[in-house]
């Protein structure tokens, strides 16, 4: 059980890194796109537990127009 596991962002670790620093607004679908342009197939999940894994969270943008009563 468990151990052993080779995730196939880790060999694109640096890359995925540069972009966050190029461009740090890129959402987890967009980094999926561009990893699978680069023939890197891997979920969106597995994106998310690499960068939380680098300790780099993704702050959710605030809503332009709010619903509700002000």
């Amino acid at each position: 059980m468990g151990g052993g596991h080779h995730s196939k962002l880790t060999e694109e670790r640096e890359w995925l890194l540069a972009r966050v620093r190029e461009k740090h607004d890129l959402t987890l679908e967009q980094f999926r796109a561009e990893l699978a342009e680069r023939g890197v197939y891997v979920s969106v999940s597995a994106i998310w537990n690499f960068f939380a894994m680098e300790e780099i969270s993704f702050k959710k943008k605030p809503s332009a127009h709010r619903t509700g009563t002000s």
